[in-house]
C-alpha cells in the first residue's frame, strides 16, 4: 500500500514503529472481529448430518492420528501427516458409533511415537490434567481446532496439529448446552499480530540507534 510521506521536514524517528504497530492491529482485527472467542478446553457437539474434517496444518515432528471416541468405539479419522486432505464422517457412521444429535464429539489426537492421547475438552480428561486443544468458530468456515501434542503442555502454542470441522458440528449443543472454555494462563497471541509486533520492536531499535 502506498503511504503518504511528509513533504517537508524530517520524518519522526518513531513513525516506522507506529506504522508497524497499526499494521499489526489491522491484521489481527479480521481474526477477532469476524470470529467467536477462542475456547481453550472447549467442546464440539453433533448437530446432525455429515461431519467434514480438513487437515489444515502439521507443525510437529511426531506421527499423530485424529481420533473420534464414543462409548462404543474409538475411530481413527485422519492421518495428521496428510495436510490438505479431508474426511467425511457420515450420519450413518456416527449413528453406528452411538453418537446422536446433541452428543459431544470427542475428537482427540493419538501421538503414536509417545503413546499419549489428548482430547478436546477440559484438562481433567488428559493424563497430565492440562487442556490440549482450542476451538475457534468462524461465521462461514466452520470450527478450527488446534492441538498441543506434548505431555505437560509443551510450549502451549496449540498449533502442532490444526483441523477444521464443518457440517454437523458446533460449539453449541442443539439441545441447549454451550461449550465452556477459557483462555489458559499465558495464552498465545495471534501469530500474525505477534510477528508484526516483534518486527515493530526491532524497527524501534534501529530508529533509536540512528541520529
Amino acid at each position: 500500500m502506498k503511504q503518504n510521506r511528509p513533504t517537508a521536514g524530517r520524518t519522526p524517528r518513531a513513525a516506522p514503529l507506529v506504522a508497524v504497530l497499526l499494521s499489526a492491529v489491522a491484521f489481527a482485527m479480521p481474526l477477532t472481529a469476524s470470529a467467536l472467542p477462542t475456547l481453550f478446553g472447549g467442546n464440539l457437539y453433533y448437530t446432525g448430518g455429515d461431519v467434514v474434517i480438513d487437515v489444515l496444518y502439521n507443525g510437529t515432528a511426531y506421527n499423530e492420528v485424529l481420533q473420534l471416541r464414543s462409548a462404543l468405539t474409538v475411530l481413527d479419522v485422519a492421518d495428521g501427516s496428510q495436510t490438505g486432505s479431508h474426511v467425511t464422517l457420515t450420519a450413518k457412521q456416527l449413528a453406528d458409533m452411538g453418537i446422536g444429535v446433541g452428543d459431544e464429539l470427542r475428537f482427540g489426537i493419538h501421538v503414536t511415537d509417545t503413546g499419549h492421547d489428548f482430547v478436546l475438552g477440559s484438562g481433567d480428561r488428559n493424563a497430565d490434567g492440562i487442556a490440549h486443544a482450542y476451538v475457534r468458530a468462524t461465521p462461514a468456515n466452520g470450527f478450527y481446532v488446534g492441538f498441543e501434542d506434548l505431555y505437560g503442555g509443551g510450549d502451549r502454542d496449540y498449533n502442532d496439529m490444526i483441523f477444521r470441522f464443518s457440517g454437523g458440528a458446533s460449539t453449541v449443543d442443539p439441545l441447549g448446552a454451550a461449550s465452556r472454555g477459557a483462555e489458559p494462563d499465558g495464552a498465545v497471541p495471534e501469530p500474525s499480530a505477534l510477528l508484526l509486533l516483534v518486527s515493530g520492536i526491532g524497527m524501534l531499535g534501529i530508529c533509536m540507534r540512528k541520529k
